[in-house]
């Protein structure tokens, strides 16, 4: 289904392509292919990020061609190339006889000038952010007022709200337009002008959250928020299918953003039928002023949400009380000790940690759940599991609070047959600063167990170190070379530190695997620091590698030490390009997702939103490459994460993979691509166990959990993935 391919080839059709005189102009389609040929000539362009002429005269020659799908597909493209100079091109898109290329259009505006930040420091910068944002905001306000389709104008409002104001008249602007959107009672009585609806809610949330802290938004905005939040839709009760829970939802987070709730509102949303939109009203109780509620209506809003069925809002509740209550009343944490959700069960075990006082009952109770050495000795399974997890979360706990109680359960996690066990007893060893158990871990088989003792390591003997970062270098997990280049910062052995930098540096770019980034950047800027102008030869082959950030850091290290900055010339690796029609048999397709304990959750692909994920994920999934791999982030109320080869953030697929947001929200259930930064996903998965809309439009959303949703809530750090099988 993949091949290697040159778009330059694919280039030179288009390239003859001549615009006739039509109202609409197209393109002279005797000079083109038929439009599957252009359709994988755009593909490709985008994919590439369009790097040189030829390859963005594609996309921009696309935009007049008759078919619909294709002017679809270039503007969306365009707009993920992330170019502010490209609004020309894109604008006229907004005027487009298709409703759904002018919801692209006005998507692509947002998109190509989102690395526009306010706050930035130089006025240069502030004044191209406010010329920018000003012209896109112009436009899209301009073409609201005349765009007649519903699901198009929530698109414009989404893309209004998406905008990184610094100007605060424009901002005011922005607040009216979309105040007026959602103001209007005629939106929830008629079915359907609900995309009108969602994009407009969306958009005041994007709007509050990324306004500028300076800039208070409109009290009748705030109090319209407060009704969406508490108020069920017109002739329909909150019971009737809940259609509306996703807006409740959206305008609590707008609430949370804005940090201005009230008791009323908050009453309301702890008994919603909804467990988000409970949920948002524990975070909306952390996020209110003391003057705005009462102490009374505080704890018995925090005792509901422990109370709550829901685990996802228990854990919320959990975590809110070991913020502001811990230390009065530990009780309600030694309760949920025996919590049925996993994850509340955990939080409390971290929690009595934290106590400044622990009482005899919490050391009993945190000495008996670390003294299972059964369960611990019989961890020869791939997955750790609740009971060994939580038996070492309470090993943590003993360490911050009664160190001398922990010491005497230590050496059984030491030895303890699964690694997760053994990472968490690194950690304990720091908090109890052995020594010992430290450097007895720092040669343990697994990179990660190895990463965390060395972590404490440089951590407590600074570079007394040094040799084992050296030696941690000649290892290939990118993690532990992480750690590595850190603690061999300011390193007194120079002479012994610069050969092995430079070894380490060679063998990880000749893998020509593009997320060997991070770590190669790491030891240049340590060699940057520790090595001398006599190693500038050395350095000048990076100058031609094949990411642009090792080749210009490279440069510019050469150009401190010498006084002489070398041209930067890339050699860039060959891109793997998928076929379209390949893809678009994967319509329809399922991808099933087995655990290790049993366990299994089925997914929906996103295949026209996000081909080329699409695409790469499933090669993988059929070459076996998932198949024994772990979950090894979890982070309860937010994401799981998994499918590293290494059970860590930093080891993937080698190639990069190329982002492709889109209008798809990463709603609770939806399925993601984690990154570093622009373009550089390395095929780890994340699925989102809330709606998670502060995501949007950084993070290519591929696919959607369509059941089994319940197992992925309860997955644990370490759990396995058996095998992944997609089911055409």
């Amino acid at each position: 289904m993949i091949r290697f391919r040159s778009f330059i080839l694919s280039s030179l059709f288009v390239a003859a392509a001549t615009a006739s005189s039509s109202v609409f102009p197209r393109f002279n389609q005797t000079a083109l292919p038929d439009s599957r040929d252009l359709r994988q000539a755009i593909f490709e362009a985008e994919e590439s990020r369009a790097p040189d002429e030829g390859s963005l005269k594609i996309l921009v020659d696309a935009l007049k061609y008759s078919d619909t799908g294709i002017r679809r597909m270039a503007v969306r493209a365009l707009g993920r190339l992330v170019r502010p100079g490209l609004v020309a091109n894109i604008a006229p898109l907004l005027t487009d006889p298709d409703a759904g290329v002018r919801a692209e259009a006005a998507n692509a505006l947002a998109q190509s000038i989102k690395d526009f930040k306010p706050g930035d420091s130089t006025a240069d910068i502030a004044s191209k952010n406010t010329a920018f944002v000003g012209k896109v905001f112009d436009i899209l306000e301009a073409r609201l007022q005349k765009e007649p389709d519903l699901a198009t104008r929530g698109v414009l409002t989404l893309a209004i709200g998406r905008l990184p104001f610094v100007d605060e008249n424009r901002y005011r602007r922005a607040e009216n337009l979309l105040l007026g959107a959602i103001a209007d009672k005629a939106i929830f009585i008629e079915p359907a002008r609900r995309p009108e609806l969602d994009g407009s809610i969306r958009g005041v949330e994007a709007l509050l959250r990324r306004r500028a802290k300076t800039i208070r938004p409109d009290a009748y905005l705030i109090d319209r928020l407060k009704a969406l939040a508490t108020t069920p839709p017109p002739n329909q009760g909150l019971d009737s299918g809940d259609d509306f829970a996703r807006i409740r939802r959206l305008a609590l987070m707008a609430l949370a953003d804005a940090g201005l709730f009230d008791e009323k509102t908050l009453e309301t949303a702890s008994v919603d039928p909804d467990d988000q939109v409970r949920r948002l009203s524990v975070v909306g109780l952390g996020k209110t002023a003391p003057e705005m509620i009462s102490a009374a209506a505080g704890g018995r809003l925090l005792r509901r949400g422990l109370a709550d069925p829901s685990g996802m809002v228990r854990y919320e509740a959990l975590r809110l009380y070991g913020k502001t209550r811990l230390n009065q009343d530990s009780d309600p944490v030694l309760a949920a000790l025996d919590d049925s959700f996993p994850h509340v069960a955990l939080l409390a075990v971290d929690l009595l940690g934290q106590l400044k006082s622990a009482s005899p009952k919490v050391v009993e109770n945190l000495k008996e759940l670390s003294s299972n050495s059964a369960v611990i000795a019989s961890s020869a399974g791939p997955t750790p599991g609740y009971m060994r997890l939580r038996a070492v979360a309470a090993l943590g706990s003993l360490a911050r609070i009664v160190p001398n109680e922990a010491r005497v359960f230590l050496p059984e996690f030491l030895a303890a047959p699964n690694p997760w066990l053994r990472l968490h007893a690194a950690e304990a060893a720091l908090t109890l600063k052995n020594i010992a158990a430290l450097e007895q871990l720092a040669g343990d088989p697994v990179n990660n167990v190895r990463n965390a003792a060395l972590s404490g390591l440089i951590a407590l003997k600074g570079h007394a170190a040094d040799d084992l970062c050296l030696a941690a270098l000649e290892r290939d997990d990118y993690q532990i070379i992480l750690t590595a280049c850190g603690g061999l910062k300011g390193s007194p052995s120079a002479d012994r530190a610069v050969p092995a930098l430079l070894s380490a540096l060679a063998r990880l770019t000749a893998s020509k695997r593009e997320n060997s980034r991070d770590p190669r950047l790491a030891i240049l800027e340590r060699l940057g620091e520790l090595g001398l102008k006599e190693q500038a030869e050395s350095l000048m082959a990076y100058t031609r590698d094949f990411d642009p950030l090792v080749a210009s850091t490279a440069a510019g290290i050469i150009g401190r030490w010498t006084g002489t900055t070398p041209e930067v010339k890339l050699q860039r690796l060959p891109i793997e390009f998928a076929r379209l029609p390949d893809v678009e048999k994967l319509r329809g397709a399922m991808v099933q997702v087995a655990l290790a304990d049993g366990g299994s959750f089925d997914l929906a692909l996103f295949t026209d939103e996000a081909p080329a994920t699409v695409a790469r994920i499933v090669r993988l999934i059929r070459a076996g490459y998932y198949n024994g791999l772990s979950i090894h982030r979890i982070v309860p109320n937010f994401v799981i994460q998994g499918g590293s080869p290494g059970a860590n953030e930093y080891m993937g697929d080698g190639p990069f993979m190329r982002d492709e947001p889109g209008l798809e929200s990463n709603l609770r259930g939806t399925v993601g691509i984690s990154t570093r930064g622009r373009d550089t996903g390395d095929a780890q998965l994340y699925i989102n166990t809330c709606d998670n809309d502060r995501l949007d439009f950084d993070y290519c959303v591929f696919a959607r959990v369509t059941s089994g949703m319940d197992v992925v809530d309860r997955i644990l750090e370490g759990d396995v993935i058996e095998r992944i099988s997609v089911i055409q």
